[in-house]
């Protein structure tokens, strides 16, 4: 579910007019009493034909607050996707945007608020998820990076650029444009805070860092519909001669849990923190197998892998997110599934030999 956005956001929210009163419409949003966020585009006009940028706020007070505004310049950065205006005079309200650097990703939930001209009067709410993130090795023939799906009977989103992304309450970006497919709009484009990062810091507009509200301090049980019996990490655990593996089990699904739950978040900080993590799991694994002699069974060395994890929780694998031993546990099993670990001297070669002599059995 989406962490929905305040309705008191709309208060920061306004509409902007530069050049034809019917056609040069777009959206702003406050960032402090004195200046607004909008995109560049939705101020040609006063570039091309020094046309005058108007705003309106309406939702702070029971009449529209008015008033004029102009691109503040930012040197070294041409033809940047946003622009910031400076107003003539401040707006007083209890409620300025704030950027934060979070990093959106394919599926997540998003908001925004604008003023597409269909609803000039009142405005609009556009619910959705995230279509796709745009990145550096992908064909970017456009100015956004984020691409929107949107779930409206409004076939004509004009005057929606230059409004606020939000994700999980955060801002995480301005609106930029609409795409149409035969006269219809199929998704709509958005520009991230890293793709505008440049811009913010020449102008000292902080950018907030996503709070980590995450936890993982709860146990899960192993579900009973689940078979593991052939997984990977099973299988080697079984050509180790470790047979007495449950607990094993329930460590990998505790880890797989934390995993997937990260990586739905989708904040940067903390899927860099999870792969830290198993990086020094690894490591762990990795200093008690050099000396490691047996080749056949694996019983002491994962015994030992355990206890330097145990020793560890508090220091070396102690991360931002609270992920409780049994998924740090569980993490060596994720790396030995994904083949990087096992449990004797030669793993992949008692591998091997596990294998065929299990399809020797069966024939």
């Amino acid at each position: 579910m989406i962490n929905k956005v305040d309705s008191t956001y709309e208060k920061a929210i306004g509409r902007l007019i530069c050049g034809d009163e019917e056609n040069d419409k777009a959206t702003a949003f406050l960032i402090s009493p004195n200046r607004a966020v909008t995109a560049r585009h939705a101020v040609d006009e006063y570039y091309l034909g020094g046309k005058e940028i108007h705003l309106e706020f309406l939702n702070i007070h029971n009449e529209p607050i008015k008033r004029k505004a102009s691109p503040i310049e930012v040197s070294k950065i041409p033809n940047a996707p946003i622009t910031v205006l400076e107003l003539d005079e401040p707006v007083h309200c209890n409620l300025y945007l704030k950027f934060c650097n979070y990093e959106v990703q394919k599926d997540n939930l998003y908001e925004t608020f604008g003023y597409p001209v269909i609803k000039w009067g009142m405005g609009h709410w556009t619910k959705s998820n995230v279509l796709r993130r745009v990145t550096s090795d992908m064909t970017r023939p456009y100015d956004w990076d984020i691409d929107l799906n949107y779930e409206s009977n409004i076939e004509d989103f004009s005057g929606l650029s230059g409004a606020p992304l939000f994700v999980n309450k955060n801002l995480v970006g301005v609106v930029l444009t609409e795409s149409k497919a035969n006269g219809k709009v199929v998704s709509l484009g958005s520009i991230s805070v890293q793709r505008i990062e440049d811009v913010l810091i020449q102008l000292e507009i902080l950018i907030d860092e996503p709070i980590l509200d995450f936890s993982m301090d709860e146990i899960y049980e192993l579900d009973e519909n689940l078979d593991f019996s052939e997984s990977m990490f099973i299988v080697k655990l079984e050509s180790a001669e470790i047979y007495d593996h449950e607990d094993c089990q329930q460590e990998f699904f505790n880890a797989e849990i934390a995993k997937s739950a990260i990586e739905s978040r989708g904040i940067s900080t903390e899927i860099k923190d999870f792969i830290m993590l198993k990086e020094n799991v690894k490591s762990i694994w990795k200093t008690q197998h050099r000396p490691y002699k047996d080749e056949k069974d694996g019983n002491e060395l994962l015994t030992k892998v355990y206890e330097r994890i145990e020793n560890l929780n508090d220091t070396t694998l102690k991360i931002s997110l609270d992920i409780p031993l049994i998924s740090k546990k569980g993490i060596v099993h994720q790396l030995s599934d994904e083949c990087k670990v096992g449990w004797v001297k030669n793993y992949k070669t008692r591998l091997k030999d596990h294998l065929l002599e299990r399809s020797g059995e069966n024939d």
